[in-house]
């Protein structure tokens, strides 16, 4: 007779214990930048879906004129223009989870509760990249890659350049980039050379000062355009915290749980000439 062997798929299958870790593994969340580099400043309480914030605009006069010796000087005039941020968005994320699912699974309430805070903040950070429209006026501040979709510092000057011309200031100007093109910054030997300051780039992976006036954010909402701006050129008002609850699903004769999450929000590009898009 051969000889029998024992094994753990078959013959020793019900000695083989099943084990759960306890700690899970966590999803990849990406990071979002536009939120935090748009101005958020006239953000105030908000309260209610359909709440309106009005921000007066004073513009700027006409350049002065000389005024000679006995003559009379006109008057002039300016309008003031009125942005609006109109609270009009309502991203959520909802999970309904049964009573047993939670008795007899590993802890996981904590993680599925970030993971729903992540899916709305994606979906944030996706409406300000949809909302972005440079001016197609001339000056054009929407242009495109010298060659193909690679970043080059031509790129970035061009439109520093045009950023500069329309009187944007220096301090807090940004650019967001997908991977494809901040990756693209370490091809350019300025910006990763020891004399730039930035040589330790190379090493750590992230650029952590500004290059030619730009704080470079990886976006990966962004795509293969890159966006430079002014952080005021976008005004997002969203309500102080996410509104997190969890209901018991029993007076519906639901043996469950249902985690809401939401969150109030407002986007509005208040200035075109303050962004210029690469694509």
């Amino acid at each position: 007779m051969a000889d029998q062997i024992l094994t753990q798929g078959t013959e020793l299958a019900a000695l083989s214990p099943e084990v759960w870790s306890a700690k899970l593994y966590e999803a990849l969340k990406e990071k979002f930048p536009f939120m935090s580099v748009v101005s958020r400043e006239y953000e105030g309480e908000i309260k209610a879906l359909g709440d309106i914030i009005h921000v007066p605009s004073i513009p700027l006069a006409a350049e002065a004129e000389l005024l000679s010796e006995g003559s009379k000087g006109d008057a002039d005039s300016l309008t003031v223009t009125d942005n609006t941020i109109t609270i009009n968005r309502r991203p959520y994320k909802d999970f309904i989870v049964t009573k047993k699912a939670q008795l007899q699974s590993v802890p996981f309430m904590d993680e599925l509760r970030d993971i729903a805070i992540h899916s709305i903040m994606q979906k944030v950070e996706a409406d300000i990249v949809g909302t972005i429209s440079p001016s197609a006026s001339a000056p054009d501040h929407q242009i495109a890659y010298d060659s193909g979709t690679t970043l080059q510092l031509a790129d970035i000057l061009e439109a520093k350049e045009l950023l500069d011309d329309a009187g944007v200031p220096q301090e807090d100007r940004h650019m967001c980039l997908g991977s494809e093109q901040y990756n693209d910054l370490y091809n350019i030997n300025a910006f990763t050379s020891k004399d730039f300051g930035e040589g330790e780039a190379a090493r750590s992976g992230v650029f952590g000062q500004k290059l030619v006036g730009f704080m470079p954010h990886l976006a990966l909402e962004a795509e293969a355009t890159a966006y430079l701006f002014h952080k005021s050129f976008m005004q997002v008002a969203m309500q102080q915290e996410l509104d997190i609850k969890v209901y018991d699903l029993g007076g519906e004769g639901k043996r469950a749980s249902r985690l809401n999450v939401d969150l109030l929000v407002g986007i509005s590009q208040f200035d075109d000439e303050r962004v210029v898009s690469i694509s």
